[in-house]
């Protein structure tokens, strides 16, 4: 028998659920004694939110609480990753163009980012008819070894929106994305390592 999904568990203990999702849901409570469990763990925990007045909630909810995400909020290794800035120590934007140079269309933009001993290079190509950015890179250490097997990705708004991994000789890409606000990070064993903000139309 499928399970109701936390959602619906929520929203049902939340007095969120009306008219035919409702039937549905009571019935299958009904039967199911595992989802009527949680549904009445839902509905304590909301019940006292609603009545404490402490600033704090109590400490087994909250702890009850974080256990249902844990799987997802945390690092396999069970350490907190290490936040790394990287400095940008080159931009294509900060440089002029070479006299009588012309350029038909939106130039690239080529980036170069420091973080210790990583280097990140990046290119930016606008896909200006459908608002669209393609974003090519390479990962590798100042002693020109590259960075297999590394995860990257972009976020936005603090989530994560697309997410690759490098190849044999550190390269990555992201085809065709969204024009956005984005943070490009890696994910390096020492740590994680932020490179840059993408803005809308900077490219």
């Amino acid at each position: 028998m499928e399970h109701a999904s936390t959602e619906e568990l929520i929203d049902y203990a939340d007095g969120q659920i009306s008219g035919t999702a409702k039937e549905i849901l009571d019935h299958h409570l009904l039967i199911c004694s595992e989802c009527a469990e949680l549904k009445e763990e839902f509905e304590d925990l909301f019940l006292q939110l609603r009545t404490d007045a402490t600033y704090e909630p109590p400490a087994d909810l909250v702890h009850w609480g974080i256990s249902l995400f844990q799987p997802l909020a945390q690092p396999s290794t069970g350490e907190k990753l290490r936040k790394l800035v990287a400095t940008l120590v080159f931009d294509t934007f900060d440089q002029p163009m070479l006299a009588g140079v012309r350029h038909v269309g939106t130039a690239a933009r080529q980036l170069l980012f420091r973080a210790g001993d990583i280097d990140v290079d990046v290119k930016i190509e606008s896909v200006e008819s459908d608002e669209r950015i393609t974003l090519v890179g390479q990962v590798l250490a100042t002693s020109s070894k590259f960075l297999e097997n590394t995860p990257v990705k972009l976020e936005s708004h603090g989530i994560t929106r697309f997410r690759t991994m490098t190849n044999l000789v550190g390269e990555f890409s992201f085809d065709e994305v969204p024009k956005d606000t984005y943070h490009l990070s890696v994910d390096l064993p020492e740590g994680q390592v932020t490179l840059f903000c993408v803005h809308r139309g900077n490219s």
